[in-house]
């Protein structure tokens, strides 16, 4: 896992909580004096050792905190790599668009990113069916990052998980249905 994502966790619970508790998981669940440096590699079980203490503090299931963390991840990586998102002109461009220009523009920007297989088919305007599939099998992330681009493009979104790798799918399928909220568009 990308030191990026790190960061983004220990940016949301600095955030939600205090640095303190940030470093009372550190010291558990990660090497003497880690310190995340973005580009770089970790391994993944200790972004889910950290994820699942995480969820005993606050007392809340994973999947709930994953969805937290992927909408909040959403508006890290916007700001640190915002210039993606001009690529974009709305949140069903921005879904349609994810294994083609984000996790290539990711793959250019880190050096073996093992980013998850995602396909979506556009149904109608306001209906996308995503197929997900990662060994890392974070969909709730996934969903939490969808709901984080949905509020960007202020859209209302509701996501149906019609199957899942943690059932014992080979991937997980997301029916994306949304509209853009009333208030109308944003100058961004």
């Amino acid at each position: 896992m990308k030191g990026i994502i790190f960061r983004g966790l220990e940016e949301l619970v600095v955030k939600t909580h205090d640095i303190t508790v940030w470093e009372k998981l550190m010291e558990k669940h990660a090497p003497a004096e880690r310190v995340y440096v973005s580009a770089k590699n970790y391994p993944d079980d200790e972004l889910f050792a950290l994820a699942q203490e995480v969820a005993v503090v606050v007392d809340k299931p994973l999947s709930d905190i994953l969805r937290t963390f992927g909408e909040f991840l959403f508006a890290y990586l916007t700001q640190k790599h915002g210039e993606i998102l001009v690529q974009f002109e709305d949140f069903s461009s921005l879904i349609m668009g994810i294994d083609t220009v984000i996790h290539a523009e990711v793959a250019k920007l880190y050096h073996e990113p093992n980013l998850p297989q995602i396909h979506c088919e556009k149904i109608d305007e306001r209906n996308i069916l995503m197929f997900y599939r990662s060994n890392r099998k974070l969909c709730f992330c996934a969903e939490g990052l969808i709901n984080g681009a949905a509020s960007y493009y202020q859209m209302n979104i509701s996501i149906d998980h019609q199957k899942c790798m943690h059932e014992g799918e080979q991937e997980c399928t997301l029916l994306l249905t949304f509209e853009e909220k009333e208030h109308g568009k944003i100058n961004r």
